[in-house]
């Protein structure tokens, strides 16, 4: 049995543990209390400050919505919004979400990309140069002046060399010069100005409006199968539009500002894969 000095020590010993519980909880409770704020932040979350300029921004977003100032307390509770949003979002990155989400992933990726290659003014000199290497690039779609026929004859679908051959000829002429169809054709209704490659796919199909794509003019095309039919479609005239930087400017330098913001995201993914430490599977081929 224990003598009454024995059990003494032992409560004492119970009491002491117990002592440096309470404290070190404390401490850990109390630790940074009083330790300053790092300059210009409102609050600190963990390591990460919220700063003064992005709390009076919050605050003059809430103004605006009221129509009017906000009191202390009012504004307090704004602070009090971002640090449940910076907990939030510190939750979310130490639970994995960021990283097992397929959505928020992108988000996240599409959104650094942005802030990343966020261009500044641009070089307006580089967009002239740019326009000068390649005006066609920018220039308007050209519009075709086309004529159609259309044959329900299911045989034209069987025999591809019919417009390469005496029919072809005959065809060919007729819609040139406008003279009488042959036997069995149709016109298709068309508007008679002529129409860019979008609307001229809508009403003769993709097909006719990739051939015509890449046709000259008096050339006949055919024969596309539609249903029990074939479609003969002759280009009369290309009209494009000589196009001038001044006409095309903003396009320009859009497309200057996007390959700018290219090369920044080249160089930064160069940058990342130069420090990373990546490693691949020998079979990963």
């Amino acid at each position: 049995m224990l003598n009454e000095t024995d059990a003494g020590r032992i409560r004492l010993a119970w009491l002491a543990v117990a002592a440096g519980g309470l404290l070190a909880a404390l401490s850990l409770l109390y630790e940074g209390r009083g330790k300053p704020l790092p300059a210009g932040a409102a609050a600190v979350v963990g390591d990460q400050a919220i700063g003064r300029d992005q709390w009076q921004r919050a605050v003059q977003a809430v103004e605006g919505d009221r129509a009017r100032a906000l009191d202390g307390e009012e504004r307090r509770a704004v602070l009090d919004r971002l640090i449940d949003e910076e907990l939030l979002f510190q939750h979310a990155l130490d639970s994995g979400l960021a990283r097992d989400d397929p959505g928020l992933r992108k988000t996240l990726v599409a959104a650094l990309i942005d802030a990343t290659t966020a261009g500044g003014a641009v070089d307006e000199d580089a967009a002239r140069a740019l326009f000068a290497r390649d005006p066609a690039y920018f220039a308007a779609q050209p519009r075709l002046a086309v004529v159609a026929v259309r044959t329900n004859d299911a045989a034209a679908q069987d025999d591809a060399t019919a417009a390469r051959g005496a029919l072809g000829e005959v065809l060919q002429d007729a819609l040139r010069e406008g003279r009488p169809l042959p036997a069995g054709f149709e016109p298709v209704a068309l508007p008679e100005e002529p129409l860019p490659l979008p609307q001229i796919a809508q009403r003769l199909g993709g097909a006719a409006a990739g051939a015509l794509h890449r046709a000259t003019a008096g050339e006949l095309l055919g024969p596309f199968v539609q249903g029990r039919g074939a479609l003969y479609v002759l280009l009369r005239q290309r009209y494009a539009d000589a196009v001038r930087y001044e006409d095309v400017a903003d396009a320009v330098r859009s497309e200057w500002q996007r390959r700018e913001a290219e090369k920044a995201l080249e160089a930064l993914l160069t940058e990342l894969r130069r420090d990373a430490a990546i490693r691949y599977a020998s079979d990963a081929r």
